[in-house]
This record gives C-alpha cells, sequence and structure tokens, in this order.
C-alpha cells in the first residue's frame, strides 16, 4: 500500500463511531492505488458513511473499478465519482437514500437506467459529465428537480418520468431538431434551461425542419441560457427565435455568441444579419404580445462587439416593457475607441420600459 494511502487507512482505523463524510482526493488516481481504496471502502461500508466522494483524475489514464461493498452503503445520500467504472452487483437493492449523485468521466453500465437509477428513488440531483456507457438513457427519477447532461457521443436521451424536473442543462449532440422538440415537451415543470448550441451536430440539417413554435409552449420557463450561437446558422438562429416565442414568462435571458474567427467565412451569410429580423417578422405576425413581455433582465457573456449583438440588444429595449437590466461585459477585445463606439450606439435605441438600464462592466 502507498504510504499516503496506508496513513490515511491508519488515521481512519483510529475513528470510533459512524462516519457521516469522507473524500478521497489527490492530483492523480493510480492504479497501484486501487486495492488501497478497496479497503477504505470496505472500512467505510461498515460505518454507515452519508457523503462519500472520489474526485480524482486519472494520473496513468485507468479508471478505477468501484469496490463492491460502496454498494451496500445503504445510508448513502450523497456520492460523487470521477474516472471510476461503475457496475452494480446483482445484489443491489438501491440507495434508498441517495439525494445527489455526480458522474464525471465514468464509465456506466449498459443497464445503468433500470437497474441503477431506479433503484434510488429519492434522486433530487444529477450531473452526467463526459462519460462512457449506454446509448439510450431513459430517466425515470420522479423527484429529480436538477439535472447537468454532458455527453461526448450523439446520444438518445427520454425524459420518460420526471415531473418535478425545474432545472436542466444539456451539453449534447441532438441529430434533429425534432429530439429537442420531443424533450422539451416531456418536462411539463421546467424553470431553467441552459443549451449548447456549439456542438457539432446541433442543430437541424435545415431551416424547415425548425418549427415555429414548439408544440408545447414553455409556460413554466423563467431563465433561458444559450451558448455558443453562431447565428451565420439559420438552423440556429430559427431554433433561437422559436425558444425565445415559445417561453412567454421569460424572464432572464442570457446570450453567448460562437467565437469564430475573423476571416473565417460564415455557413450563411444572411443569418447573422437577420436574427433581429426574425424576431421584428414574429411580432408582425401577431406573436409579438406574447414573448418578452415579462422579460427583466438580458444578459450577453463574453460579449464580441458585434453587429447580431447590438441587434438584440436593440430589440430587447424596443418590446420588453418590464425590463430592468441589460447585462454587458467587458469587451476585452475590442480598443477603447470601439467600445465607446459600440457603447454610444446602444445608448440610441428605444426603450420600451422605463426602468430598464444598461450596466456596462469596464473590468
Amino acid at each position: 500500500m502507498d504510504k499516503t494511502m496506508f496513513n490515511i487507512f491508519k488515521a481512519l482505523l483510529l475513528r470510533d463511531g459512524p462516519i457521516k463524510k469522507f473524500v478521497i482526493s489527490f492530483p492523480g488516481l493510480r492504479s497501484c492505488y486501487g486495492n488501497a481504496i478497496d479497503e477504505i471502502i470496505l472500512y467505510l461500508s461498515q460505518r454507515h458513511i452519508e457523503e462519500f466522494a472520489l474526485p480524482c483524475a486519472a494520473g496513468d489514464g485507468q479508471k478505477y473499478k468501484l469496490h463492491s461493498s460502496l454498494f451496500s452503503c445503504l445510508q448513502l445520500n450523497m456520492l460523487r465519482l470521477r474516472h471510476c467504472e461503475l457496475r452494480q452487483p446483482s445484489w443491489f437493492v438501491g440507495f434508498g437514500k441517495l439525494r445527489s449523485l455526480v458522474l464525471m468521466s465514468v464509465t456506466l453500465p449498459s443497464d445503468f437506467c433500470e437497474n441503477f437509477l431506479l433503484k434510488c428513488p429519492m434522486l433530487k440531483r444529477l450531473r452526467v459529465t463526459d462519460c462512457d456507457g449506454p446509448s439510450n438513457l431513459e430517466l425515470v427519477a420522479p423527484r429529480l428537480v436538477w439535472f447537468r447532461f454532458s455527453y461526448r457521443d450523439p446520444q438518445k436521451i427520454c425524459f420518460k418520468c420526471t415531473p418535478l424536473l425545474v432545472s436542466l442543462r444539456l451539453c449534447w449532440n441532438f441529430e434533429k431538431t425534432a429530439d429537442m422538440v420531443a424533450l422539451l415537451a416531456s418536462l411539463p415543470a421546467l424553470k431553467e434551461f441552459h443549451v449548447d448550441f456549439g456542438l457539432p451536430q446541433n442543430i437541424a440539417v435545415g431551416v424547415s425542419d425548425v418549427p415555429s413554435r414548439l408544440p408545447t409552449p414553455l409556460h413554466r420557463l423563467k431563465r433561458l441560457h444559450t451558448w455558443d450561437l453562431d447565428f451565420r446558422s439559420l438552423e440556429t438562429a430559427h431554433f433561437f427565435v422559436c425558444l425565445i416565442i415559445s417561453s412567454p414568462n421569460l424572464r432572464e435571458l442570457t446570450i453567448k455568441l460562437h467565437r469564430s474567427k475573423p476571416n473565417q467565412p460564415a455557413a450563411n451569410s444572411d443569418a447573422t444579419t437577420s436574427i433581429g429580423s426574425l424576431l421584428e417578422a414574429e411580432c408582425r405576425h401577431g406573436s409579438g404580445d406574447c414573448f418578452l413581455k415579462k422579460l427583466r433582465v438580458f444578459r450577453i457573456e463574453e460579449c464580441l462587439g458585434m453587429q447580431v449583438e447590438l441587434d438584440l440588444v436593440k430589440f430587447v429595449l424596443a418590446t420588453a416593457p418590464v425590463l430592468k437590466r441589460i447585462h454587458i461585459p467587458p469587451l476585452r477585445k475590442l480598443s477603447s475607441d470601439k467600445v465607446i463606439e459600440f457603447m454610444k450606439e446602444i445608448m440610441k435605441y428605444k426603450r420600451l420600459s422605463k426602468e430598464a438600464m444598461v450596466i456596462y462592466k469596464s473590468k
């Protein structure tokens, strides 16, 4: 046993009584530590452990295979794992008290949903990041309220039974817009949605595949965060507008544009200049009284000083009647003269809300 691990285990043996929380954390998880970690987990399983975390990065590229005794820790309410292989034994009856589960770079079993998640009926918070595992995920988690999902490969995900899910963050290669439309239709309680538009296969193949609005409006959605928006793609522009129109009670909207190279040709040269006109067209078609009427905060992350950002600010100021604040971060990529020019342009825009403020942070 490694000297460091030996000292940890020695300290554990001196402990009398239950252990509520234990974290094994060091710079690199090497395969030679496996037996020592096994012994620690075996010991903890006899001490009614309630919170266990193994957040170590792999030092030699090898993933640690979780000792089966971990699955007998029936008092667990928080479990956080990184660079591990999770494979529940056949006798696993479930974690009846588990409320929070974090899995990062973990290899999941093919029956992860039906024979692991389904046996965690009290689960409220779930994070799955850069994991390997089944190609199809069907989530049955009746108490789940918070979910963060980031997967390396294209994946089928279905929220089969998540009636209480209010906060969702997706960094996921959905193959077609219909997948995202169906997914959102299955989340009636959703209040906060973070979505990454920057993945290679997103968004739809053609504009015709993007609906003008979702068949089931997101009436409860209050906060929408969109990352890596590339409005050079008409498909992305149309789907962004679709999300806005389908969220009539939106309170906060955050955007972050895709960082393309200055000399990189646009995939669709019309899209970058059309986002404002797309939104205005929806207003003219009679839906203008439905969206942005409750928007209070508009935020641009990592502002690039682009025309499309000005178009969005102009539209929000002109159509949001109860707007309170627009947040613009430091324009570090622009010269001081360009920053002044950018902000002067914004100051010219008409404001429907008398309380609307544009807040610019210079540092």
